[in-house]
């Protein structure tokens, strides 16, 4: 065949291969999809019953297409009793015209009953699906289940499921009292060496029965609302506990989850001043000493004044160092109260310091483990350290409460 042959051959094969790949054998319209937002977990006497929060379309457009707002109920929350997770998409069918879509979860909710009886197995039917992105956030029902939390409807945010991811992606970022976890982190931190997992909680604050009534849309103060609070302790894939709101704190700050928080450290004429931290990082290290693993945590943070109480004077510099020196005996306590709490408690790794000395010296793990086995934690040194630093005071230094006339 001749050089000119050749070419003109490969050509026509380069234009004919991609028509034979362009069509689309799974294809679907978008009139013919539910697309899930949330999805909720609970455990049922025979298998689970799974719960859908389904978005529904014309009713969080703007306008319909006859040029008339949508308005009505946003979503509409299926539930099924079934023998295994992924049935639950076939007995989704049996109650719409369209097909159960995962692909835009935003988050998963799992009931505390369930929780407490071990997930491992509703994690693998998640994990293998190739629908969602395992990005969205996993989160324990405290207290309820998790059906009750996905039927709440929320007035300031049409989609339940969107409050949920929103709020939580927002408040872990301006508040070290919540954790946001994806799927993905939950799985890798139930199968890493030297950690064990955590999830936040959330509540249904009010009352439940009226959550799913558009009355509850309606009224400046709802009937029922959602809160997320504490976190959920887990001994491998079974929750054993919830966390305080201090013992949250002091987990964030050392797992370095802390973004920007605040907190009150107590003037000399014992009345609070509120110091927020806008700007955290905690550094993690495990040294061998004396043939033995330490663990080092260092929080550095920067700081604002944002409220005055007491009568100090911030225009000394003695005053905002004595400030700074406060602030970092309280961020060492909160640090050292979680640790000993959680360990007395649970003596569960959810702080990943196993994990630490695992990648630092796989050997050294390998001993503890074999002389201390699952109890290393209590005779594990953990030496604390913080560095804050007060850069603003706000636009007045000295407070007027001394010239506010009696």
């Amino acid at each position: 065949m001749s050089p000119i042959k050749s070419k003109v051959l490969r050509l026509l094969l380069a234009l004919l291969i991609p028509l034979l790949l362009s069509g689309c054998w799974e294809r679907k319209e978008l009139n013919e999809i539910a697309f899930i937002l949330g999805m909720g977990l609970d455990k049922a006497e025979s298998g689970y019953r799974v719960t859908m929060q389904v978005v529904i379309p014309s009713s969080i457009s703007s306008q319909t297409a006859g040029g008339t707002s949508g308005g009505g109920v946003p979503v509409v929350v299926s539930s099924f009793t079934v023998p295994t997770i992924y049935e639950s998409d076939r007995q989704y069918t049996l109650i719409s015209s369209r097909t159960a879509y995962k692909g835009h979860i935003r988050v998963l909710v799992i009931g505390e009953e369930l929780a407490r009886s071990g997930i491992a197995e509703i994690l693998d039917v998640l994990k293998r699906s190739r629908e969602p992105r395992n990005d969205y956030y996993v989160m324990v029902a405290k207290g309820t289940t998790a059906e009750e939390v996905l039927k709440v409807l929320t007035p300031l945010d049409k989609i339940p499921a969107n409050k949920l991811f929103s709020s939580l992606d927002k408040s872990y970022k301006i508040s070290a009292k919540t954790t946001a976890v994806s799927l993905n982190k939950f799985v890798d931190d139930l199968l890493y060496e030297g950690i064990n997992p955590v999830l936040t909680g959330v509540e249904v604050v009010g009352k439940a029965s009226e959550g799913d009534k558009m009355s509850n849309l309606e009224q400046s103060v709802p009937k029922a609302s959602l809160l997320y609070r504490s976190l959920a302790v887990f001994r491998k894939d079974r929750m054993i506990g919830w966390l305080s709101d201090k013992e949250t704190i002091g987990y964030n700050y050392i797992t370095d989850n802390v973004v920007k928080t605040s907190g009150n450290v107590i003037g000399d004429d014992g009345r609070p001043i509120v110091i927020e931290a806008i700007r955290t990082t905690t550094k993690r290290k495990m040294k061998m000493v004396d043939g033995e693993p330490h663990i080092y945590i260092h929080v550095k943070a920067e700081c604002n004044v944002q409220e005055v109480q007491s009568k100090d004077n911030l225009e000394a510099e003695s005053v905002i160092r004595q400030l700074e020196r406060k602030s970092e005996e309280r961020i060492i306590l909160r640090m050292e109260t979680a640790v000993k709490q959680i360990n007395e408690r649970y003596n569960v790794d959810i702080m990943g310091f196993g994990q630490m000395i695992y990648r630092a010296n796989p050997k050294a793990w390998a001993r503890l483990k074999q002389t201390k086995g699952d109890n290393y934690l209590e005779s594990l040194p953990v030496h604390y350290k913080a560095t804050m630093s007060i850069n603003r005071i706000g636009i007045t230094d000295k407070s007027f409460i001394d010239d506010v006339k009696e």
